[in-house]
């Protein structure tokens, strides 16, 4: 088996996109409670809460990208 260092460094990129799916997925079950808490017909809150959970994993995932990149 050949020493890839490509082949070492898949757990990086694999923990990197798991924490933007726990971004979005954290973002997305406090927008829920908050629409489920408030009483309100629309998902306003599931939204913006995607969508701060989003730009927070994507955030993380360049900083990552630049991290690695420098090694």
């Amino acid at each position: 088996m050949p020493d890839n260092p490509d082949d070492r460094n898949w757990g990086r990129f694999a923990s990197s996109g798991l924490e933007l799916a726990a971004g979005i997925g954290l973002g997305a079950a406090v927008g829920a409670w908050i629409d489920k808490k408030r009483n309100v017909g629309t998902p306003w809150g599931l939204v913006i809460g995607c969508s701060v959970g989003f730009v927070a994993g994507m955030y993380l995932l360049i900083k990552n990208g630049i991290k690695s990149n420098k090694d």
